[in-house]
């Protein structure tokens, strides 16, 4: 059991929401949240990780109102969450960053909301079927000009493939594609995995686009599409992108069957154009890592997001300057076996811009730059 330490509460004042940010997991959007509340001028607070977390490196670390001394999720934590939420002049609202923490939530969505947070999600049953593997596909099927990949079966299987798992979270774990591109890949796979919760689809090579969006309650959205140039290996963390076009794909038509389902938030899409058209290949309905790209570029996106629970950005964003902007993570190209999409082949020093775009490479961040 972990133990919890309020270390300071919100001052008094006017009754705006306070949006409230979990770091220690996908601490790049975390960053990129705490730049537009600064710069929107609106209250948020932040529940740390432990002492050691990142963002006690950072300029938002006086933000920092509760401290986990691990990342276990149970009756303690929601407990502390219900006595920080009493401690605010306004509602606490949640911020989706990260799947294991979303799955906690909406598990204890009714107790939470008893203790005076606010959940920007849709109801469970409407995220579970976007943010599956498997179930999000019905979601994708018909969309125009967007294929989906061939599903194998899991009997006899060959490489390259992929396995999915067809629920993001199974118990305390959090599960994720394993992409075999060779017969030993698979192999290594299928050591110990429980095949039944997974399933099989044809390795699709080509270029990576996000489409990174949010979607209010009424309908209206905010969307632009990310560019991937740079990834870890195994499809893990995009590492350097940039924005860019539509790949071939019906936004509207795509944000009007999503509203129609019932979802409402933040959602990144992930598409790969392939030589035999464009293939869906999965949504993260959560603010995502490469979130200061949104900050730079489109940050109407997050304006949107925190009018939608009623705040009102005191000066409104704008993009830092005109395209095409460029998202990096240095620290993360020095991964093993960094993947180099398609798009980046032309470009003449890969180096150079991860060094100048690296999101850390701020001064509010300066002391993770280039380490974290």
């Amino acid at each position: 059991m972990h133990r919890l330490s309020d270390v300071g509460a919100a001052g008094a004042g006017a009754s705006p929401p306070v949006f409230l940010l979990f770091s220690g997991h996908n601490e790049r959007a975390v960053v990129a949240l705490c730049r537009y509340f600064s710069r929107a001028g609106l209250p948020f607070v932040i529940v740390s990780a432990g002492r050691d977390d990142a963002i006690r490196h950072t300029d938002y670390q006086a933000q920092v109102k509760l401290e986990r001394l691990d990342r276990t999720v149970d009756d303690a934590l929601l407990r502390a969450v219900g006595a920080l939420a009493a401690d605010m002049p306004g509602p606490l609202v949640y911020c989706p960053t990260t799947e294991f923490i979303n799955d906690f939530v909406l598990r204890r969505r009714a107790e939470l909301a008893g203790c005076g947070l606010q959940v920007g999600l849709p109801e469970r049953g409407v995220y579970d079927r976007l943010t599956g593997k498997w179930a999000s596909q019905d979601l994708m099927r018909g969309l125009p000009g967007v294929c989906l990949p061939r599903q194998l079966s899991m009997v006899d299987l060959r490489a390259p493939c992929v396995l999915k798992p067809r629920r993001n979270v199974e118990g305390t774990a959090v599960l994720y594609p394993l992409l075999c591109d060779s017969p030993q890949a698979l192999d290594d796979a299928l050591s110990g995995l429980d095949k039944s919760l997974y399933f099989a689809q044809e390795y699709v090579r080509g270029q990576s686009h996000y489409l990174c969006a949010y979607l209010a309650r009424d309908g209206e959205h905010v969307a632009f599409w990310q560019e991937n140039l740079m990834q870890q290996a195994h499809g893990k963390s995009v590492v350097l992108a940039r924005t860019g076009g539509n790949p071939g794909t019906d936004v509207d038509a795509l944000m009007s069957r999503l509203h129609a389902h019932g979802y409402h938030g933040p959602l990144m899409i992930e598409f790969i154009r392939a030589a035999n058209g464009l293939h869906y290949i999965e949504t993260n309905p959560r603010f995502w890592g490469p979130l200061q790209l949104a900050l730079d570029a489109c940050p109407e996106l997050l304006d949107l997001f925190a009018r939608d629970h009623g705040a009102l950005p005191r000066r409104h964003a704008q993009a830092t300057r005109s395209g095409p902007h460029y998202y990096a993570w240095s620290a993360g190209a020095r991964a093993p076996a960094t993947v180099t999409h398609p798009a980046a082949a032309a470009l003449p020093d890969r180096a150079q811009l991860l060094r100048r775009y690296d999101l850390y490479a701020r001064p509010d961040t300066v002391r993770l730059h280039d380490g974290h």
